[in-house]
């Protein structure tokens, strides 16, 4: 979307083989959204609710989506968070680095984590929902992932739909400051983390044993898995 139609930041429907059309959505920075771009949600894309993968520590310092909240649209917090950001925390973390950092994500996240994450989108999963974190491009790239690899989405799929947050990324890239500056790194530095690739999250899926699909099968319950296959693989 351009111009007058763009709705938010890193805002886009997830497409992929596989997986059901126009029900689960994607976006970042959500409490930046205003009231307009909350309707758009609402009435255009349909959405009913928003699965925020953000931190309780985030949602204290950013604040709650309050514009969607005022908007009707149901808020859950079902943080993905315990893991380390050592891999990524010089200026410029390579593509291994943010691979690893990924890794951490199903291996160092709070037991809760993921099990409480599928049982949010069992939740919802039945009418349109948006998922997001702070850019929208780390948390939400491998929670959306893990929803495509369970609903059987191929892996070329599951890296293209990645790779299309660094478009909008690289172009807001100022709503994010405060992340490079409380660092010390620059304004350039910090674009590099939003130039995401497709290649970064093809090697995290080939890197993961037993496939993405099997990480969640063994970590969540499996009525919510269920409920989730069910509402959101493709017809």
């Amino acid at each position: 979307m351009n111009g007058d139609d763009r709705v938010g930041v890193n805002f886009r429907a997830v497409r992929a083989r596989g997986l059901a059309a126009d029900r689960m959505f994607r976006c970042g920075a959500v409490t930046t959204y205003t009231a307009r771009d909350a309707t758009a949600l609402r009435d255009r894309y349909g959405i009913r609710a928003l699965v925020d993968l953000r931190s309780r520590r985030e949602i204290d310092k950013y604040g709650a989506p309050k514009a969607l909240q005022d908007a009707g649209i149901r808020w859950i917090n079902a943080p993905v968070t315990g893991y380390p950001s050592t891999p990524i925390d010089k200026p410029r973390p390579t593509s291994d680095d943010v691979v690893a950092y990924y890794h951490g994500m199903l291996a160092e996240a709070l037991p809760e984590s993921w099990p409480d994450l599928f049982a949010a989108l069992a939740s919802v999963a039945h009418e349109p929902f948006l998922v997001c974190c702070h850019c929208g491009k780390d948390r939400t790239g491998v929670v959306v992932a893990a929803v495509l690899d369970t609903v059987g989405s191929p892996a070329a799929d599951i890296a293209e739909d990645y790779g299309a947050s660094a478009a909008d990324l690289v172009a807001r890239v100022d709503l994010f400051e405060d992340k490079w500056s409380k660092r010390g790194h620059t304004r350039d530095d910090y674009l590099t983390r939003m130039r995401v690739v497709p290649a970064t999250m093809a090697d995290f899926l080939a890197g993961v044993p037993g496939g993405l699909a099997g990480f969640v099968a063994r970590r969540v319950d499996p009525a919510d898995l269920a409920a989730v296959r069910a509402a959101l693989a493709a017809p």
